[in-house]
């Protein structure tokens, strides 16, 4: 086999030489050739040494053992062997399978650290905690009455000059249609937005019976805004 040229300047340690040296060579890892792979380990600490690069202890120690290795490859085995036959390039392989696995992990990780490098996160911000009021609201026809007035007072209505008034029969089916229809679009509504202020006095009220039977179900719920006015919100689907 032709000698094999390695850069001198790219390997972290004889581990890491030698794992170089058996993917260039397509050496099998369970099965070493140690002739071939001490000699071009040998080649390598010969041209630093040529370079007069100072070989550190640690290569030095690895190209003693890959020698040891070498020659008990050598000898023959014995004939009659009371206890298995140990491969001498076993414990070899195992550090070489052990460093092989830590620098594939070493290498995921620090792909993780570029991918993160990349993404930018705000600095968490203190929220302060808002006071709530979370006690129920008492609230009951005459109340809802007022504040329907309240808010009819505000908003402005084109009224007929003459009124006939007449009974207006409203129905609790009419009532919950009504009210249905209104919460098509919205999830809460403010009175303003629930009546046009145009509908007769018994629709209002039996639409208000309703929204208390709602709020008693927890089918709606009934809150106060920054103006006192109420807000109502469908809970139901």
């Amino acid at each position: 086999m032709n000698g094999y040229k390695v850069q001198l300047d790219v390997f972290e340690g004889p581990l890491d030489l030698l794992l170089h040296l058996i993917k260039e060579l397509e050496i099998d890892i369970y099965d070493i050739p140690m002739k071939t792979l001490t000699r071009q380990y040998m080649e390598y600490i010969d041209e630093m040494k040529e370079l007069e690069i100072n070989v550190a202890s640690e290569y030095l120690v690895m190209a003693s053992e890959l020698l040891k290795i070498k020659s008990r490859m050598l000898l023959p085995e014995p004939s009659h062997m009371e206890d298995e036959y140990e491969d001498p390039r076993e414990s070899l392989m195992e550090q070489l399978i052990e460093y092989h696995n830590y620098k594939q992990y070493a290498e995921q990780l620090a792909e993780l650290k570029e991918e993160n490098e990349k993404l930018y996160i705000k600095a968490p911000h203190e929220f302060e905690e808002a006071e709530t009021d979370n006690s129920p609201l008492d609230i009951s026809l005459a109340d809802l009455v007022a504040a329907y007035q309240k808010v009819s007072a505000r908003v402005a209505v084109d009224r007929p000059k003459n009124i006939t008034i007449q009974r207006e029969p409203v129905s609790r089916e009419a009532a919950e249609t009504f009210l249905r229809d209104r919460f098509t679009q919205k999830q809460v509504l403010k009175l303003d937005e629930l009546f046009t202020f145009s509908e007769s006095r018994p629709k209002v009220v039996a639409v208000f019976i309703v929204i208390l039977e709602y709020v008693k179900d927890r089918k709606l719920a009934i809150r106060t805004d920054a103006e006192n006015d109420f807000e109502i919100e469908r809970l139901y689907d």
